[in-house]
């Protein structure tokens, strides 16, 4: 008979186990897309990936520290070249999860994670400055301009061409600046400056200008394009702050796909039949107190190739309905979403709450979920912040930001703690003078905290709220 005990001698041996030892299974490195947690409580061993949060590149060398604040037997490692490092028995004795743990690298915000249980971490950081999205140019027109009845005196005609958002709502991508194209006024005799994702018609005897040569700074990625079409009434004065606007029309082109630096032309939005729009009603409870201001919008969503938010006219707590594309021919696989936010004021992002309805029927009335509350009682005295956390809400997380509002460290809880003091590092990411604490709670049913990857999680938010506080350092 075969001798079974000579492989279970040697492979153990190579471990340093006896085969009359049980030997704890041992959970191999995985790097999680996006980030997130998995592959079980950690018991004696955690594998850490420090990867960037825009590019999702590896990074090299970043310092993780295993260990709360004040905690003299914290472990600390250097990530590789893959972006990874192990901590064990060796390295890091009596590791057990939960674990707090912080990532960071010199010009990048560091990231700490407060009550993490799983074997396999994958943490982003943030590198500073960010890096700039990656474009593409497109050029084109809209099929059916032309037939669109002349604008009457004092009101032109104007187009708004946009992509689809990225699906990550906070992708930098969604917020590309245009540049500024030249047209015609008055059959040549003149030239004038407007933005280059515009199409212009208007009704001026002398000044008169009819251009839909469109240019679209656009970002990368799987993505449809789409014109506003308005009517704009001037009230027949220079000042566009008494301007008012009239959706007339939609026109869209799908399937579209651009790589960084990419340079197109002759593209054609195809306009979308009334018969092939329909009204869209949604209800809002009424706003958490102190929180003024509330601005809705229904989502069109298109799958990989992101959303179009309906963002004319603006849903509000007076104006209830909208008119929207019908999921059918070229959006035929699209569904809808209403997405809403309160904040104390149009001007003033916290204190704030988003409420965001997926899969909601359009051909219905659309009733948003009650409001979640910010946490509240933030405080920041003598190195610690606290905070009085959201009832039902998922997770909570912090962030701190400079006087300019760029993230300086980022903090996310797993564990329900509503305090925490952060660990030394340097230099110190924290400038000195005025800072600010915002914490935020966070809504996404359905996720286990210890098996998360984030991307995934991204998808289904349902609500997330916010406040903040300065502070001195």
């Amino acid at each position: 008979m075969r001798n079974l005990l000579i492989p279970c001698v040697t492979s153990l041996a190579l471990l340093g186990v006896a085969c009359g030892d049980v030997a704890k299974p041992i959970t191999m490195p995985r790097l999680i897309p996006g980030g997130g947690i998995g592959d079980g409580k950690i018991d004696g061993t955690l594998n850490v990936f420090v990867i960037d949060e825009d590019t999702a590149a590896p990074v090299s060398s970043a310092s993780v520290r295993v260990g709360a604040s004040a905690d003299p037997a914290a472990c600390t490692g250097a990530t590789d070249s893959t972006g990874l490092v192990v901590f064990a028995g060796q390295n890091c004795p009596s590791l057990k999860g939960p674990v707090t743990l912080t990532a960071s690298h010199d010009g990048y915000a560091p990231s700490t994670w407060i009550g993490a249980d799983g074997v396999n971490m994958t943490m982003q950081i943030r590198d500073t400055p960010r890096p700039t999205p990656d474009t593409a140019t497109v050029q084109g027109t809209i099929a059916g301009w032309e037939a669109i009845p002349a604008p009457a005196a004092n009101h032109q005609t104007l187009a708004l061409i946009e992509f689809s958002q990225a699906p990550d709502l906070g992708d930098r991508s969604n917020n590309i600046t245009q540049g500024m194209r030249t047209i015609s006024v008055g059959g040549g005799l003149a030239t004038t400056t407007i933005q280059a994702n515009v199409c212009v018609r208007n009704s001026a005897p002398i000044a008169s200008v009819d251009d839909c040569n469109w240019q679209l700074t656009t970002r990368t990625g799987a993505q449809a394009h789409y014109a506003i079409i308005l009517d704009n009434d001037t009230k027949g004065t220079a000042d566009p702050s008494d301007d008012t606007n009239t959706v007339i029309g939609w026109a869209v082109k799908t399937s579209l796909s651009f790589s960084a630096g990419d340079s197109a032309s002759g593209e054609t939005l195809d306009m979308i039949a009334d018969a092939d729009m329909q009204t869209f009603t949604a209800a809002f409870p009424a706003a958490p107190s102190g929180m003024n201001y509330v601005a809705s919008y229904p989502m069109l969503n298109l799958g990989d190739a992101g959303r179009i938010p309906i963002i004319l006219p603006t849903l509000d707590l007076t104006h209830t309905t909208s008119r929207v594309p019908k999921p059918t021919g070229a959006l035929a696989a699209a569904s809808y979403d209403l997405i809403a936010q309160a904040q104390d004021a149009k001007d003033q992002a916290e204190p704030a709450t988003l409420s965001w309805m997926r899969g909601v029927n359009a051909s219905s009335t659309v009733t948003l979920a009650a409001w979640m509350p910010p946490p509240s009682a933030l405080s920041t005295a003598s190195g610690t912040f606290s905070f009085t956390p959201v009832a039902g809400a998922t997770l909570h997380s912090g962030e701190l930001r400079n006087s300019a509002g760029d993230r300086v460290w980022s903090i996310t809880i797993f564990d329900g703690s509503s305090s925490f003091t952060l660990p030394g590092l340097t230099p110190d990411p924290i400038p000195l003078g005025m800072d600010t604490f915002v914490a935020s709670a966070l809504q996404i049913p359905g996720i286990d905290l210890g098996n998360v990857a984030f991307d995934d999680a991204k998808n289904l938010i349902t609500g997330l709220s916010s406040d903040q506080v300065a502070f001195t350092h």
